[in-house]
């Protein structure tokens, strides 16, 4: 079981949907900011559930809309979904960082290099955290559930900005050339984000 499959398996936990209404869910939701899952995923995995037993599917069709089917959770399901449950909340806490990949080989670069990619990780971190400030308070429709998703991710982002500020400050203390550069470059306002 995936963090996808919590998604998932949950969702269908609230009502029943057809595989299209999941994704839809999804991006309602926001969740691909978080967990990498794509449409072809939600098929895919819909299709794994119903032969594990864990969903049923009956065809519906709705006024000239053509025939979908629609999948319900079935006991198997829930008892998996509540397995799963238990097992992610009692796994221990790993937080896995792409950026990260960068970091490690920045002693291969050249300095100008070097100092490129980390403000573009610094900018990253800045522009993401704003795009969660600005949605906090507007999606005040949102559950206690999600919103709180949404405040871990703002707070986990202040705590990345100031490592990143520390790790200035040691590249800086171990004589790195490119610092000045970094400074230079680590303009909010100037840069321009290409995500």
């Amino acid at each position: 079981m995936s963090t996808i499959d919590l998604i998932l398996l949950g969702s269908l936990c609230q009502s029943p949907k057809s595989a299209y209404d999941l994704q839809k869910q999804i991006e309602a939701r926001n969740l691909a900011r978080w967990v990498k899952i794509g449409s072809f995923t939600v098929y895919k995995k819909v299709a794994r559930y119903e032969e594990k037993g864990y969903i049923t599917g009956a065809a519906a069709k709705s006024g000239n809309m053509p025939e979908k089917t629609i999948y319900t959770i079935t006991q198997t399901g829930k008892e998996a979904f509540y397995e799963a449950m238990k097992n992610f909340s009692l796994a221990e806490t790993r937080i896995f960082l792409d950026f990260n990949a960068v970091i490690v080989n920045l002693g291969l670069l050249d300095e100008e290099f070097a100092a490129q990619c980390i403000a573009n990780i610094k900018n990253s971190i800045h522009h993401t955290k704003m795009q969660i400030a600005e949605q906090l308070p507007t999606h005040t429709d949102i559950p206690l559930f999600g919103r709180t998703i949404l405040e871990q991710q703002f707070m986990l982002l202040e705590t990345l900005e100031q490592w990143e500020n520390n790790f200035e400050r040691q590249l800086l203390e171990d004589g790195k050339q490119f610092v000045s550069v970094l400074s230079d470059a680590a303009d909010f306002s100037g840069f321009v984000y290409n995500k």
